[in-house]
């Protein structure tokens, strides 16, 4: 695989796009399965609800996270929802790292729910239902990357209460868990000659020893896994610079990631960027 300007240059041998009419229920489509589900049977008026769309990967294959690293595509979703329903960005679960021969890049396997809100107005009809509608757009990549498109619906009513929906308690919880925590850490980032190094203070630093480490922000750090020092209430991660680096963002948002799916435990923090000519 090699980097393209638009898809990032995974699909670069792909000639066959996976697409699937609106349907309610899993949609099986190229090397993944696809479902639009509730983590409540029910909507209650006025208040939110957190859907998830529910990617089931062949072994090997993968999808990509907001940041898909040094070739693919995050997954894209158009909501068309009835009025006063509005659907928010995809609450993104920390993300795994794929070593594809030498390119890296971070997204999901297996059977993940990417989570998203939903605001349900406060004059829903109690005892109505509605149907809600998502085309999505994704890449599904092994080796050979293709890209998907499936038009995606799920019904339900609207009722006092919303109960919790026994079939993806399961998934919803382990989203959830794999949600980056806000840290309370101090820290900055220096750009020092070819890598970018992040100095982070703190009393409860993670010590996991196979911790890894990812930005949000593209074509700042390159996509290798970086090195990672620990002191006794430091951590430094270092990172190589990206090879498309043109000027130094005001800050870095940083993500550290401990553990392997389904046990991720993840922690957010943003780290301004000092340029630093002066060191070697």
């Amino acid at each position: 695989m090699t980097p393209h300007p638009i898809v990032s240059g995974a699909a670069a041998g792909a000639t066959l796009l996976a697409a699937a009419s609106a349907a309610a229920g899993p949609v099986q489509t190229d090397h993944v399965g696809l479902e639009l589900v509730s983590e409540t049977t029910a909507l209650a008026p006025g208040r939110s609800a957190t859907l998830g769309l529910r990617f089931v990967h062949e072994p090997h294959w993968h999808t990509y996270w907001i940041n898909p690293g040094d070739s693919g595509l995050a997954a894209k979703l158009s909501w068309q929802l009835p009025a006063g329903f509005k659907a928010g960005e995809i609450l993104w679960p920390a993300p795994q790292r794929f070593d594809v021969d030498g390119l890296f890049n971070f997204g999901y396997s297996g059977d993940v729910l990417l989570p998203v809100q939903l605001e349900v107005p406060s004059n829903a009809k109690r005892g109505s239902a509605v149907q809600l509608a998502v085309e999505a757009r994704w890449l599904v990549c092994r080796e050979e990357c293709i890209p998907g498109k499936a038009m995606l619906t799920l019904d339900l009513p609207i009722a006092a209460e919303a109960v919790t929906d026994p079939r993806w308690h399961a998934g919803f919880a382990a989203a959830r868990a794999a949600q980056p925590q806000r840290a309370a850490w101090t820290g900055a980032a220096h750009e020092r000659g070819d890598r970018i190094e992040v100095a982070l203070s703190g009393s409860d630093l993670p010590s996991d020893p196979a911790l890894d480490a990812f930005v949000v922000q593209r074509q700042v750090v390159g996509y290798a896994p970086p090195q990672i020092n620990r002191g006794a209430s430091t951590l430094t991660v270092s990172f190589a610079k990206s090879e498309y680096f043109t000027s130094v963002p005001a800050a870095l948002d940083l993500l550290l990631v401990a553990g392997v799916p389904p046990n991720i435990r993840a922690w957010s923090t943003t780290a301004p960027l000092v340029t630093d000519k002066a060191q070697p």
